[in-house]
C-alpha cells in the first residue's frame, strides 16, 4: 500500500485550493450521480436475484401444469366403450373375468344429427369466437384471471372448449391454479381434436338441468321429442340452460328460461345465424312455448341403480369393489381429476384392467365367512385382507354376510377400526429396536406411568393391564409382547416419542386414517386407543415389513391398466418399496413375533400355528372386547383379520379372529412349497437368560434364542437370575381395584380404565403353552 507523507498531503491541499468553483461543483455532482448509479445497479441486481429466486418455482410450476396430460378421450366417451377385467389363471395367462359398462342416462348424438340451429345457439350465447380461437379466448381469459386475482369471479372467460374440460374433469375450484390448468388443457385439446368433435362432445356431455346430460336427453325431457325435431326457439331454450341449470330449468323457473332463451335468439340474430324473419318467428313461438309438464310423460326412462343390484348375478365380489375404488383414486391422482370423473372414465373408455386377485383364495375366503357359524354372535362382522409380501392383495373380504350389491360398506378397506394390541408391534416396539434403546431381550418395567390420564383436576396412573395387575419384576421385551402388557408398551412408546411413532406409521407404513390427536396421544399407538383408526389392509401391509426385510409396499389390487389402444395408463408392476425399518430391526421384530406365537401362555396366539410353517403375529382386543384381531404373517404372505360390530358392543366369541385367521392361512399355504424367512446378515442368534434378559450362562435355568445386532448385544448374565431364585417372580401389584389375578381369563371389562375405551385388552389363553427350554428349541429348530 502506498504511504502518504506530509508533503503529498500539502500538495493536494494546494491543488484543490487553486480549482474554480464550477469545477468543484462538477466534481461533486459527478460523485453524486456515480453513487446513485451504483445504488440503482445494486437495487436492480437484488431485484433480479429475488425475481429469479421467486420466479423460478413459479415458472417451473407453470411448466409442470403445461406438461400435464389432459386425461380426456372424447372418442372413447362417444363410443361409450366397455372396460374389461382380466385375472391370471394357474398357467399365468390373463383371462377375461368381468366387464364394466356405463348405465348413465345419456344418449350420444353424432355431430351430423345435431341440428345446425342447436349448434349455432350454443356458439352464439357461450362462445361467439369459437371457430376462430385455438381453445382459449385470450381477451376474456385475461379478464377472468384479473377478476380472480382481485377476489371477484364475476367475469366468465371460458370458451366452449374450456367449459367442456370443466364438465369432464368436474374441477370447480375457483382459483388461478384451476384457470391455468384449464387453459393448457384447452390448448392441448384443440390440437388433438377438430372443432366439430369438440362441439359434438360439448353438446352431448354438458348438464342441461334435471340430471340430464346432453341435448338429446334435454330435448326428450323438456319437449318430449328428439333433438333433430326441435325448432330454433326450442334449441335456444335448451342452449340457455347451461349457464345456470337450476335457475334456467323451465320446469321450475319458466319465466327465467323465457328471458334467457330470448337473449340467445337475439345473439343468434345479431351474429347473423338466423334471418330477421326466423328471429321474429322464434320470438313468437317463445311467447307460447310449452314444455312437458310431467317428467314422466317423456320417452326417456329414468335409470334405477338398484335394479341391477337386486340381481345377485350382477354382484361383483369384495376384491373387485376394492380394486375399482383404488383405480378411481389412481386415475384421479394421475390425471388431476375428481373421483366422479375417474369413475366415468373407468366405465366408458374401454380400459383393460389386469387384476392381481388370487381367484381361488378370494372365492374360498368369501365362501368361508358366509357359511361359517359363529356361536352366540350370528351378526358378528369381519374385515379381512391377505397380502403378498410385495404389496399385492391376494384376497379381501368386507363382510361375513352374502354380498347383495356392489360397492357396499367395506370393513376391510374402508372402515377405520380400533386395532387393540395389534398396534404394539407396529407403534410401540420397532423404533425402540431401531434406535438401539432396547434389544431382543432388554427388560422393561411392567408398571404404570404416573401421569397417564388427567381427569378431575389431577393425574391418574395407567394404563391398566388386561390381566388385572402389574408384575413387580421387569419383563423382557419378548415377554412383554407375549404378555401383551399395556404398561410396558406405553413405556416403550414414551421412550421413542409419540410424534416419532406417528411419523413412522403415517410416513412409512401408509396409515391414512389417523387424526392429528393421535400424534400426541400416548395411548393410541401404544395400546390401541386411537382417535382415528386403521383398516385391515393397512395392518396387513404394515405386518408385511417383518417378512421382507423392513420394506413397505403400498398394497395394490391390479398389476396394470391399459387404454383401448393398449397404452399403459396405470402400472403397479414396478411397485417401488420404502425402506421403513432396517433389515436387522425387521428380522428382530420377526423373531419377537415368532416368540409370541410359540410361547403363548397369556393369549391365544399359539392357535395360529400352521403345521410346517413359521407363522408369526399378534392378537389384539379392545376394551370390553368390542374388537378382536389377529395380524400376522408367514414367509410368503401376511394377513389381518378384524371381528366386531358396526356399532361396537361386547363380542361373545372373542376367539373367532384367531381361529379364522389360522383356517384361512392354512388353506392358502396348503399347496405351497415351504420356505423360511430370510435372516438378516447383521443379526446374530445367541441364547439369553429369560429371567434377566442377559446372555445365558450354564447357570441360567430358563433360556431361549435371542437375536441381536453386533452393536447391541447384552452382557452375560452374572447370576442375576439366581438372586431372586427364592422370590416368586409372579409377584403382583394391583392395576385397579378389582384385584383380578387370573391372568388367563381376566376380562377387560373389569380391568381397563373406562376412559380408555379403545385400549388393548387380551384374554383367554386356552391353548396349551409351548415349552421353550433349550432342549425344546434345539429339537424343534436346531441352532438358528
Amino acid at each position: 500500500m502506498r504511504k502518504t507523507n506530509i508533503n503529498d498531503y500539502m500538495d493536494e491541499v494546494e491543488r484543490v485550493g487553486t480549482e474554480s468553483a464550477p469545477a468543484v461543483a462538477v466534481r461533486t455532482v459527478g460523485r453524486f450521480f456515480s453513487g446513485l448509479f451504483r445504488v440503482i445497479i445494486s437495487i436492480l441486481c437484488i431485484a433480479l436475484i429475488a425475481g429469479v429466486v421467486v420466479g423460478t418455482p413459479i415458472v417451473m410450476y407453470v411448466i409442470d401444469i403445461s406438461n400435464e396430460p389432459t386425461g380426456i378421450d372424447l372418442r372413447a366417451r362417444k363410443l361409450n366403450l366397455t372396460s374389461n377385467i382380466y385375472v391370471y389363471n394357474e398357467d399365468g395367462d390373463a383371462v377375461k373375468y368381468q366387464q364394466l359398462y356405463s348405465s348413465e342416462n345419456r344418449v350420444w348424438v353424432d355431430y351430423k344429427d345435431i341440428p345446425k340451429q342447436m349448434r349455432n345457439a350454443m356458439i352464439a350465447i357461450e362462445d361467439k369466437r369459437f371457430r376462430e380461437h385455438k381453445g382459449v379466448d385470450w381477451v376474456r381469459t385475461s379478464g377472468a384471471i384479473i377478476s380472480l386475482a382481485t377476489g371477484s369471479d364475476s367475469y366468465g372467460g371460458s370458451t366452449l372448449t374450456q367449459q367442456l374440460i370443466k364438465n369432464i374433469t368436474k374441477d370447480n375450484e375457483v382459483s388461478i391454479n384451476r384457470k391455468l390448468r384449464e387453459v393448457f388443457r384447452a390448448l392441448k385439446l384443440e390440437k388433438e381434436y377438430t372443432k366439430d368433435e369438440i362441439l359434438e362432445a360439448y353438446l352431448n356431455i354438458v348438464n342441461f338441468g334435471g340430471n340430464t346430460g346432453g341435448v338429446q336427453a334435454a330435448a326428450n325431457m323438456y319437449f318430449g321429442k328428439n333433438i333433430q325435431d326441435c325448432s330454433v326457439a326450442e334449441c335456444a331454450a335448451i342452449a340457455g340452460i347451461t349457464q345456470n341449470p337450476s335457475l334456467y330449468n323451465p320446469f321450475y323457473y319458466p319465466e327465467y328460461n323465457k328471458e334467457r332463451r330470448e337473449t340467445v335468439l337475439q345473439a343468434m340474430f345479431e351474429q347473423e345465424m338466423i334471418s330477421r324473419a326466423e328471429y321474429a318467428e322464434a320470438l313468437e313461438e317463445s311467447e307460447k312455448m310449452k314444455f312437458v309438464t310431467d317428467e314422466s310423460e317423456s320417452d326417456e326412462e329414468e335409470y334405477n341403480p338398484d335394479e341391477e343390484e337386486d340381481d345377485i348375478s350382477n354382484v361383483q365380489n369384495w376384491y373387485i369393489d376394492a380394486m375399482l375404488r383404488q383405480i378411481q383414486e389412481d386415475i384421479a391422482e394421475a390425471y388431476n381429476v375428481g373421483i366422479d370423473v375417474a369413475e366415468e372414465r373407468l366405465y366408458t373408455e374401454g380400459l383393460n384392467i389386469y387384476c392381481a386377485m388370487d381367484l381361488d383364495m378370494q372365492e374360498y375366503a368369501e365362501k368361508y365367512f358366509t357359511s361359517l357359524e359363529t356361536p352366540y354372535d350370528e351378526k358378528l362382522e369381519i374385515g379381512y385382507t391377505m397380502t403378498a409380501l410385495d404389496g399385492r392383495i391376494i384376497a379381501t373380504v368386507g363382510s361375513r354376510n352374502q354380498k347383495t350389491a356392489n360397492l357396499l360398506y367395506d370393513r376391510a378397506n374402508v372402515a377405520a377400526l380400533q386395532p387393540g394390541s395389534t398396534i404394539k408391534p407396529i407403534g410401540a416396539y420397532p423404533l425402540t429396536i431401531e434406535n438401539k434403546y432396547y434389544n431382543f431381550s432388554s427388560t422393561i418395567a411392567d408398571q404404570p406411568i404416573e401421569e397417564w390420564d388427567y381427569t378431575g383436576g389431577y393425574w391418574k396412573p395407567g394404563p391398566n393391564n388386561w390381566y388385572g395387575y402389574y408384575n413387580t419384576e421387569e419383563l423382557t421385551i419378548c415377554d412383554a409382547i407375549e404378555w401383551s402388557s399395556n404398561a410396558a408398551a406405553a413405556r416403550a412408546l414414551q421412550l421413542v416419542g409419540v410424534e416419532n411413532s406417528y411419523s413412522f406409521v403415517t410416513g412409512k407404513l401408509g396409515f391414512t386414517h389417523l387424526s392429528e390427536q393421535d400424534s400426541k396421544n400416548l395411548a393410541g399407538l401404544s395400546i390401541g386407543g386411537l382417535n382415528g383408526g386403521v383398516t385391515a389392509t393397512e395392518m396387513a401391509a404394515a405386518y408385511s415389513i417383518y417378512g421382507n426385510g423392513g420394506r413397505y409396499y403400498k398394497p395394490y389390487t391390479y398389476y396394470y391398466v391399459t387404454d383401448q389402444n393398449g397404452n399403459v395408463v396405470l402400472d403397479n408392476r414396478d411397485n417401488i418399496p420404502m425402506q421403513a425399518l432396517s433389515t436387522e430391526t425387521a428380522y428382530i421384530m420377526n423373531r419377537l413375533l415368532n416368540y409370541n406365537v410359540n410361547n403363548s401362555y397369556h393369549t391365544r396366539a399359539g392357535s395360529t400355528r400352521v403345521s410346517g410353517w413359521d407363522t408369526i403375529g399378534k392378537t389384539g382386543t379392545t376394551d370390553n372386547t368390542k374388537d378382536s384381531w389377529f395380524c400376522g404373517l408367514s414367509p410368503i404372505c401376511a394377513a389381518a383379520l378384524w371381528t366386531g360390530y358396526d356399532t361396537p358392543t361386547v363380542i361373545n366369541a372373542p376367539n373367532y379372529a384367531v381361529d379364522c385367521w389360522q383356517d384361512l392361512m392354512e388353506y392358502y399355504l396348503s399347496d405351497k412349497e415351504v420356505v423360511q424367512y430370510e435372516p438378516a446378515e447383521g443379526v446374530t442368534s445367541i441364547r439369553f437368560c429369560k429371567t434377566s434378559g442377559l446372555l445365558a450362562t450354564e447357570k441360567c435355568e430358563s433360556t431361549g434364542w435371542g437375536y441381536y445386532t453386533t452393536d447391541n448385544i447384552p452382557k452375560y448374565c452374572n447370576d442375576e437370575c439366581l438372586k431372586n431364585k427364592d422370590t416368586d417372580t409372579d409377584t403382583e401389584t394391583e392395576s385397579d381395584s378389582s384385584e383380578e389375578s387370573d391372568d388367563t381369563t381376566s376380562s377387560s371389562d373389569e380391568n381397563s380404565d373406562s376412559s380408555e375405551s379403545s385400549e388393548s385388552s387380551e384374554g383367554d389363553a386356552s391353548s396349551e403353552p409351548v415349552e421353550s427350554e433349550p432342549e425344546w428349541w434345539e429339537s424343534q429348530f436346531g441352532t438358528p
